[in-house]
């Protein structure tokens, strides 16, 4: 998988083992559960209100990048050149 996206959130999960999909890609909306994250891009922090919990979740934010995922789960950020 490589594509662009004009926004991606990081932020760590909650309900993992702590040893497997530690992390959450949250792709222009979409969610999936990532082994690690290597980021090639300028980065800022985010927050949002997630009603479904009924808090805040923290995040670190890219914005305009392309986003790799390798056979093990890896995802490489960079930013669109």
């Amino acid at each position: 998988m490589n594509k662009p996206y004009s926004q991606v959130k990081i932020r760590y999960n909650t309900d993992s083992n702590g040893q497997d999909q530690c992390w959450r890609l949250i792709l222009d909306g979409d969610e999936i559960l990532v082994e690690s994250v290597q980021i090639n891009a300028p980065v800022c922090t985010s927050r949002d209100w997630i009603e479904s919990v009924g808090k805040f979740k923290h995040h670190i934010s890219v914005s305009n990048c392309h986003v790799q995922i390798d056979t093990e789960g890896a995802a490489l950020i960079t930013a669109k050149l």
